[in-house]
């Protein structure tokens, strides 16, 4: 993306800003593979990077996939908005501090989670001489940036919010706690966040024992979706947070919507999401995803994810929509049934007719490239 540096209307900061950082700004819908996405040097972290705004987001968030060379370290940052950092490939190290005699040290590798604490300084570390090391964060930098406007305020501010790290010997190494919270108070019972400040690996913590989907209850939620499972994760005491899902091959969840920012990355597995505008849809789009796909759908537009390969799906979405410390109520009740006042996923029952039969016919067809069997849990959903 190139901005025209004589006009003076519809300007954002935060896009400017990436023009003076000497990056490249991605837009659209989604990026196709952020493990080999291009990279260019970026001074200030002395590391390689690329900046993504995609239309989904709604300026409130965005996301940059950041490249430590082999044997390598960044330029120590500290900024006014938050982030949280997914490792997609390599290993290394992360030293989080106010003050420097109280620096605080971890080490992540491929599916690390962690959120760097607002403010705080900290530097990455590439801790293989070989190989480099490769991180996608979510950060709040466009809202943050379009309302202040102001660098050096952003950058190079001195407050310390103690309330979210107070340089705490077991900050990182804290042990995983465990709430319920209402999906919709009393309508559609309780979930699962968990709570930790750094997970070294997400692709394990997948497999511990969780709330795992197993009734479908059309009235209330879309609890099928295909035999899922997922994992809610809290962060830092921040609004960022994320959670973990997976279907089985040969299946969809339900058609569903929320707010903006919620950033997809798929983890395995083949398939497409159709995303259509409220009212709109003879207005459809089909994006097709696989490892590495980011994907980000446009706010309140309905979507359905469906999985066209024989192994299952996983993605894990970068958020902001913290359970404990909300923002907005854009991404309350997406698993609620839209016949519930607020509810908004859609029982397949409630789609006309010939929206139903086109989504079928290419959830069929898609399966059928891929020899992929259709579930026969599907089947009860949409119909022979």
């Amino acid at each position: 993306m190139v901005l025209n540096p004589d006009q003076w209307w519809h300007r954002f900061h935060y896009e400017d800003w990436v023009t003076r950082e000497g990056l490249e700004l991605l837009r659209g819908r989604q990026v196709d593979d952020v493990f080999t996405v291009p990279l260019r040097y970026w001074p200030r972290t002395e590391g390689n990077a690329v900046q993504i705004e995609l239309d989904g987001s709604g300026e409130r968030c965005a996301s940059y996939v950041q490249e430590i060379p082999a044997g390598r370290k960044l330029t120590p940052q500290r900024h006014l908005f938050e982030e949280l950092v997914f490792v997609l490939s390599g290993r290394g190290s992360t030293s989080v501090w106010y003050d420097e005699d109280k620096k605080r040290s971890f080490e992540w590798g491929p599916g690390s989670l962690f959120a760097v604490p607002l403010n705080a300084w900290h530097q990455h570390f590439n801790n293989s001489g070989a190989d480099p090391a490769r991180y996608i964060a979510l950060t709040t930098a466009p809202e943050m940036m379009n309302f202040l406007r102001n660098d050096d305020f952003i950058f190079n501010n001195d407050y310390r919010f103690t309330d979210r790290f107070n340089q705490e010997d077991d900050y990182f190494n804290a042990d995983v706690q465990s709430r319920q919270y209402e999906r919709m108070p009393g309508v559609s019972g309780a979930a699962d966040a968990y709570f930790a400040n750094l997970w070294t690996d997400v692709y394990a913590v997948y497999d511990r024992p969780r709330r795992r989907n197993r009734e479908f209850d059309p009235t209330k939620d879309r609890s099928l979706d295909g035999g899922s499972g997922s994992y809610q994760f809290e962060l830092a005491n921040g609004v960022l947070g994320a959670h973990i899902f997976e279907s089985d091959g040969g299946t969809f969840t339900s058609v569903h919507r929320h707010g903006p920012a919620s950033h997809v990355l798929w983890l395995k597995g083949e398939g497409y999401s159709i995303l259509w505008p409220d009212g709109g849809e003879n207005n459809k789009h089909k994006e097709d995803w696989h490892r590495g796909t980011l994907l980000v759908p446009p706010m309140w537009w309905w979507h359905g994810h469906c999985v066209t390969s024989q192994e299952s799906a996983r993605y894990i979405a970068l958020k902001m929509s913290s359970r404990k410390n909300m923002v907005t109520r854009a991404h309350e009740f997406t698993t609620v049934s839209s016949r519930i006042p607020g509810g908004q996923s859609t029982s397949y029952a409630d789609i006309p007719p010939a929206t139903l039969a086109e989504l079928k016919q290419i959830f069929l067809d898609e399966c059928k490239k891929k020899g992929t069997p259709i579930d026969p849990r599907m089947v009860a959903l949409i119909g022979e």
